[in-house]
């Protein structure tokens, strides 16, 4: 074999090996050959495809593009060509290749077929057109997002910003790229603390921060963040996104503002007072101070309800408001606590001639004239005044002896001012009698649970019950949970009395239940010491094995300021508890620390509308605009509400009118004994369902009518 042939078979072996299809096409546009690589990318045998036209080959949206390509080097116009274009396979779909096609020919005959390499670009293609869909989604999620998403640098320039920002802040996008973060900030600090915080954790979550606007305009923000890196771990940069949260702050504020001040005076309501008072107290311990509680009502306040008219004594509050403001430092507090009931609180008192002076003060103000409507009213008042460390060592024991010492001054012939006195304190001797007795009631199971049924009014439906606890005494007969519950508490004797509330009405909930009774949810309220009791949800699992209920059948009703005094903890306890399907509920709503940033982080399903609002709700603007607000706070935070304390069909009519659809009261029923619980059951046995999490029905499908009412539930 010459050296010719040798090298002829080593291109030839070199072309059949290759993964790239080698190729010829006559003048015709033939194929004239193809290498094995032919059938790799097409699936089409290399000898049924040759002899037949190049254009059939090609996939036909691209035929008429690749024959006028064709022809162009066929007639010498170009030297070579090199395109993308796509080819039929066999099983009915294309395949991409990059076609290069030089022209070839002999001596003296010119340009005779073309020559090249198809190679398959298929991948190539697919995975930039996959980049260009990728960009083009986020160029429009980076156009038309709400929030602003944002780039800086470590050195906090910003380097990126969406197109919102001028939305949200005023700004240009070309005006804020290459600005310092920290300018936007109406606290520059708190960039740098962005970016510590991001080294520490590579993330930041809902970090509340006060941006500027172009115009000077502070709105509140939520950042979250992340911090990026390059392949050697070194921070490169900063991404996240900016939310405009002032609405929701302004709402939080105003629901605070709800919660803890009275609406029509402006003052600090019982709430307010009682967290004051708490820091008061923790500074006179620290400093080795006094400090003094003036409680005081108005004498015949309810006459000039009565002659004048409610808005003559709205009216009258709120200058008696403006006097008592008038009577103390800055430093002090004015509270009221409800209807013409007021508390004063005096820090850092010298002895007991400060709150004397501030009394006889109060009652010479409050014994002058007020003009209302054109007509003099003459009013005036009762003092009683307690003292720290003399009187009481905590909030509630102060509160209650200046209340005490009011009593007494109202006693001895109103219009003057009462200190409490040992004589008073005597009575404290009864409650730790009623410790005693608590404590063999205990032993003895003098107890018993009576059940307050619970009403939805848009399906008429029974849908729980709230358990309550009764002490029925040998000798004194039945004792109200309001004496004995404080005292339980203050002893830790609520723990075992806690539990044996939780596991009698876990077992009669399951008790009715294999009668045949429809399942309804059990109410049973857990009290902050029991809530902090480290084997909590311990003993609940063990309760709901031994009774053999579903835990969706049972609701723990939780205050909400003792839920605050640990949020962490707190928190973790309420996961614990829904995991297992536990209703949670927070019962007295509206009288403790109301905040929409626990309500937002905390598995709560329900809020229960503390009866003390719910009983003025028709005849009290202040209770009305609260009630109002509740539900349609708990409506935007997707929780359900229920009622208490519904005694009328005005009531019921308001509540349903704003949206209330749960409720419980004697409007419907007093609590009962089981017994009579059960034969309860039995009457409305067709009226018993479980509610489901989430129903949001249009209240104003519900045709049932209040006046109609007690036909249905007595």
């Amino acid at each position: 074999m010459s050296a010719r042939d040798e090298e002829q078979d080593r291109y030839r072996l070199l072309v059949e090996a290759a993964s790239d299809v080698f190729y010829q096409i006559d003048g015709d546009g033939v194929w004239i050959y193809l290498n094995p690589a032919w059938e790799e990318v097409t699936g089409f045998p290399v000898a049924a495809s040759l002899g037949s036209p190049f254009r059939d080959s090609v996939y036909p949206p691209d035929t008429a593009r690749a024959q006028s390509l064709l022809e162009t080097v066929l007639v010498g116009e170009v030297p070579c060509i090199k395109t993308d274009l796509r080819l039929k396979t066999a099983t009915g779909s294309y395949r991409w290749v990059e076609m290069v096609a030089r022209p070839f020919g002999r001596v003296g005959k010119g340009i005779t077929g073309v020559a090249g390499t198809l190679r398959d670009v298929t991948a190539k293609r697919l995975a930039e057109e996959a980049l260009r869909e990728n960009e083009e989604r986020y160029r429009r999620i980076f156009s038309n997002i709400q929030d602003v998403y944002f780039e800086s640098s470590m050195g906090g320039l910003i380097i990126e910003v969406s197109p919102s920002v001028e939305r949200a802040l005023g700004f240009r996008r070309d005006q804020l790229i290459g600005m310092p973060f920290g300018m936007l900030c109406d606290d520059p600090n708190q960039a740098a603390e962005i970016r510590k915080a991001l080294l520490q954790e590579e993330r930041l979550k809902d970090f509340e921060i006060n941006l500027r606007q172009r115009r000077g305009r502070v709105i509140a923000c939520s950042i979250n963040a992340s911090l990026v890196r390059d392949e050697k771990g070194k921070p490169l940069k900063l991404v996240g996104s900016i939310r405009d949260i002032t609405e929701r702050k302004e709402a939080e504020q105003e629901i605070r503002k709800l919660a803890y001040h009275d609406i029509l005076t402006g003052l600090p309501n019982r709430s307010l007072l009682r967290d004051r008072l708490q820091q008061a107290l923790a500074q006179a311990r620290r400093h080795k101070r006094a400090l003094a509680l003036l409680f005081l009502d108005l004498d015949r306040f309810k006459d000039v309800n009565d002659t004048l008219g409610h808005d003559a004594g709205d009216i009258l509050l709120q200058m008696v408001a403006a006097k008592l403001n008038s009577c103390v430092r800055q430093s002090d507090t004015v509270a009221r606590l409800g209807g013409d009931e007021f508390v004063i609180l005096l820090t850092a008192v010298k002895n007991e001639r400060d709150p004397a002076i501030v009394a006889e003060k109060v009652l010479r103000l409050l014994s002058e004239p007020f003009e209302l409507n054109g007509k003099e009213v003459f009013t005036s008042t009762s003092v009683g005044i307690s003292m720290f460390p003399y009187d009481a060592a905590d909030a509630d024991s102060l509160l209650k002896h200046a209340d005490m010492a009011m009593y007494e001054a109202k006693e001895k012939g109103r219009g003057n001012f009462q200190f409490f006195s040992e004589e008073m304190n005597r009575n404290a001797l009864d409650r730790n009698a009623l410790e005693h007795k608590l404590r063999r009631a205990i032993e003895e199971e003098q107890f018993e649970l009576y059940y307050q049924p619970q009403w939805d009014m848009h399906s008429r439906t029974l849908i729980g019950v709230e358990a309550l606890i009764r002490w029925r005494h040998p000798q004194d007969g039945l004792i109200s949970p309001g004496r004995f519950i404080p005292v339980a508490e203050d002893t830790g004797l609520i723990r075992p009395l806690g539990e044996w509330v939780l596991r009698t009405a876990c077992a009669q909930v399951r008790a009715w239940q294999d009668q045949g009774y429809p399942p309804v949810r059990v109410g049973v309220n857990i009290s902050g010491r029991q809530f902090r009791q480290p084997d909590l949800v311990e003993m609940i699992d063990r309760i709901l094995a031994e009774t053999g209920l579903d835990p969706c059948y049972l609701e723990l009703e939780l205050t909400e300021t003792y839920l605050m005094e640990d949020a962490r903890s707190t928190s973790r306890i309420l996961e614990f508890l829904k995991v297992r399907g536990v209703e949670l509920a927070i019962d007295d709503f509206g009288t403790g620390y109301s905040s929409l940033n626990y309500l937002k982080h905390f598995p709560i399903d329900r809020i229960k509308i503390d009866q003390s609002f719910v009983r003025e709700v028709t005849s009290s603007r202040d209770d009305a605009a609260i009630v109002e607000a509740i539900i349609a706070m708990a409506g935007s935070l997707e929780l359900d509400v229920i009622a208490e304390g519904v005694e009328t069909a005005q009531q019921l009519k308001f509540l349903k009118a704003k949206g209330c659809r749960e409720m419980q009261g004697y409007f419907f029923a007093r609590p009962m004994p089981a017994d009579e619980m059960s034969r309860y059951l039995e009457e409305h046995r067709e009226r018993l369902r479980i509610p489901r999490r989430g129903l949001k029905d249009d209240l104003s499908e519900l045709s049932l009518e209040v006046e109609y009412a007690p036909r249905l539930f007595h």
